[in-house]
């Protein structure tokens, strides 16, 4: 679950490709379109080209299902208490009810605090059903590593998929910019920790 249809790729494409190729259903919640990420642009349009984008990257990475909840870009922190949407998120998980939720971690820096804000809801949301769900945290920004249960993944096969489901992002190419480089590093230094070539790493919370 994430704010925006880039981050599931960022922090977990390799992942998502691994899973998917093992033949497990990968469904991908994204709490808002991302209208506003050029301002140049009318939203309606970015929009659009937004879903064209996603579409393209459910292909490669083999997403089953991604489920858009419409909610306003750069003002998720204004929903992160909302009741409604709470219930929402946690009506979804217990419709699908997935095997592993994965989610933005509480220390990420991304602003105005969207990121953080998916987090809030989510756990929020877990907390309040009774069947107790393993629920993982990702990096997309963070720097400082958190003093939490590591799980690594080896998507040693799968990173060149996850690069080019990150290309796809044509209209985020200023982002896709910035996080390129720490997504190769990351991925060679958790690598190293799994010892294998390329993984991706994520915290147990729950």
């Amino acid at each position: 679950m994430c704010p925006f249809s880039d981050d599931e790729s960022i922090s977990m494409g390799g992942t998502i490709a691994k899973y998917s190729t093992e033949g497990k259903k990968v469904i991908v919640i994204i709490f808002s379109y991302g209208e506003a990420s050029l301002p140049h642009l009318k939203p309606e349009y970015v929009k659009e080209v937004r879903l064209k984008e996603t579409e393209q990257v459910s292909k490669v990475l083999g997403i089953n299902q991604t489920v858009f909840l419409g909610l306003p870009d750069a003002k998720l922190k204004e929903y992160e208490h909302d009741k409604k949407l709470i219930k929402k998120v946690k009506s979804l998980i217990k419709t699908y009810n997935p095997e592993k939720i994965f989610t933005h971690s509480e220390t990420d820096p991304h602003h105005p605090g969207d990121h953080k804000a998916v987090y809030n809801v989510v756990t929020k949301a877990v907390d309040s059903i009774k069947k107790e769900y393993d629920l993982f945290t990702f990096e997309v920004w963070n720097i400082i590593p958190e003093n939490k249960p590591v799980m690594y993944v080896d998507v040693s096969k799968y990173f060149n998929i996850k690069i080019k489901a990150i290309s796809l992002f044509k209209s985020q190419w200023f982002s896709v910019i910035l996080t390129i480089l720490p997504v190769y590093i990351r991925a060679i230094k958790y690598g190293l920790k799994a010892k294998c070539r390329y993984a991706e790493k994520f915290y147990k919370i729950r």
